[in-house]
């Protein structure tokens, strides 16, 4: 041929002119039929029980060996040292395997806020192929209407000109961005809660043990000076007897406040994803601070500053956003193309040889009936946006009430822990009294047992008025939205400065 190009083989050909097809024997498509089946099996395979348990169980000796490493060589406690509760916030924040998995929530958002770009950035795309067959075709002429190999390659540019679902879409995805930052918001104001309990739980457990530990090392020391006076005879059996029932009754009160303890530290270190053989020392004591809170400002901050009710709102949003989308399909969509293709043969029909050509164009698409199918989504949509409206509306009173029960309840604890500290001061001095009438002959080791063993009850009930207080405050920090600023300081902050805002006076005026 002109231009050095060498011929193609040719078909051999009978003769009415058919071409001969090439055949393959069974035995040859054999191999290739096992390699298909054998490649499926293996991409379906899925662990059954007994593998996945052996799974689990190479998978729990690895913990364990991490553990070993972490623990060291001599058993020593993994982490140990002084902890406070802002330093516990932070670790936990930092370390949580439950609040980090909350996080990734903030990548899933802004893949789909790019994703949303779709409608209104251009698309690029490509494609290529190589075709064979298994002989050329000729027409009665002899010019050839099919060669053995074919080649393609193309490109098309798209770019929309309209579309209405496409800035629905956008607005929708950064609501959804948004309503994301406040559910996760919302886990770090839960997680900062729960370390907070855990970590004054841990506290009260250790005030606990030292009070049962105490009574216990006093009701030895009377066992001892009882049966000591007894051998006097100043003492009968029944005083050594009652000595003897107060030392046993402490030592259990002592094994369960060790139990206690146990567990307080082992639900702080699971929240702080610490070992559970950690010996950490906490700083911080249980804080009794008196609040003086109305109930208009701290409702009108409930409302303003809460995580889930700004969440309810942009869910109401997103929804008004569906709706749009919906009835933006009551409009057409155009966009424009340009398109590029190479081939070989030549698409112009040049012949066996590459050649090229291009096209563009518009594309318009217009629903014009769908047998109502859009007005019963856009129905749907709307009825939905209300139902999550009225839920907005619900939580906003919800949240009313409960701050409402909150306050009362913090005072509640702060009358309960104040009247508690009294009974505390009137146990020592009954106490004291007692053990003095005991000096002067006045009174019996029985009466100074039984004012001991109301002194440490007297003393417990104070530590958990005090936690019960502390609780209720920070329950009442994180129903105020108060609460992802941090733990609460040592004085009277749940009502921050400015807060009451002009609408919120004339609501405490009303009242």
């Amino acid at each position: 041929r002109a231009g050095g190009k060498p011929p193609r083989r040719r078909a051999n050909f009978h003769s009415h002119g058919a071409p001969t097809r090439a055949t393959m024997s069974p035995m040859r498509r054999l191999p290739i039929l096992l390699v298909f089946v054998l490649s499926a099996a293996g991409c379906l395979h899925v662990p059954d029980r007994a593998e996945m348990a052996a799974l689990r169980a190479d998978a729990a000796v690895g913990r364990l060996q991490q553990r070993e490493r972490e623990c060291g060589a001599d058993g020593a406690p993994s982490f140990s040292g002084d902890l406070s509760l802002r330093q516990a916030v932070d670790m936990a924040l930092e370390r949580n395997l439950a609040y980090r998995k909350e996080l990734l929530a903030r990548d899933i958002a802004r893949g789909r806020i790019l994703s949303a770009r779709e409608e209104m950035l251009p698309t690029l795309s490509a494609s290529g192929g190589w075709t064979r067959f298994d002989g050329e075709l000729r027409n009665d002429a002899g010019s050839v209407t099919r060669y053995r190999d074919q080649y393609s390659a193309s490109a098309t540019l798209t770019q929309p000109l309209f579309n209405a679902r496409a800035a629905t879409a956008a607005r929708a995805a950064a609501l959804h961005g948004e309503w994301v930052e406040l559910e996760i918001r919302q886990a770090e104001e839960q997680l900062r809660f729960d370390v907070g309990r855990a970590y004054y739980a841990a506290v009260l457990s250790e005030s606990l043990l030292a009070v049962q530990s105490n009574s216990l090392a006093t009701a030895e020391s009377q066992l001892s000076d009882v049966r000591a006076r007894r051998r006097q005879g100043m003492a009968g059996n029944y005083d050594e007897l009652r000595a003897e029932v107060e030392v046993a009754n402490f030592s259990a009160q002592v094994s369960s406040a060790r139990e206690a303890r146990i567990e307080a530290y082992t639900a702080l270190y699971r929240l702080l994803r610490l070992p559970p053989d950690s010996d950490m020392h906490l700083l911080d004591p249980i804080p009794l601070v008196p609040e003086t809170i109305d109930f208009p400002p701290a409702v009108f901050c409930a409302l303003s500053r809460r995580s889930d009710l700004a969440a309810a709102d942009y869910a109401v949003r997103l929804r008004h956003e569906a709706a749009e989308s919906v009835r933006a399909g009551y409009f057409p969509a155009i966009s424009a193309f340009f398109s590029e293709e190479a081939a070989d043969p030549d698409p112009k029909g040049g012949g066996d040889k590459w050649g090229n050509q291009w096209k563009a164009g518009l594309n318009a698409s217009w629903t014009l009936f769908d047998g109502f199918a859009r007005r019963g989504e856009l129905m749907q949509a709307r009825a939905e946006e209300r139902q999550l409206a009225l839920a907005l509306r619900d939580a906003e009173e919800a949240a009313e009430s409960e701050i409402r029960q909150m306050v009362l309840t913090l005072r509640t604890a702060e009358e309960f822990a104040k009247s508690q500290s009294k009974n505390l001061e009137t146990a020592k001095e009954a106490l004291r009294l007692v053990q003095t009438g005991l000096r002067e002959g006045q009174n019996t080791p029985v009466e100074v047992m039984d004012a001991r063993e109301a002194l440490s009850i007297a003393v417990a009930n104070y530590y958990r008025s005090i936690y019960d207080h502390a609780i209720a405050r920070m329950q009442l920090q994180k129903a105020m939205g108060l609460i992802a600023e941090g733990p609460l300081p040592d004085e009277p902050v749940l009502v921050p400065p400015g807060e009451l805002s002009r609408a919120a006076r004339a609501a405490e005026e009303e009242e």
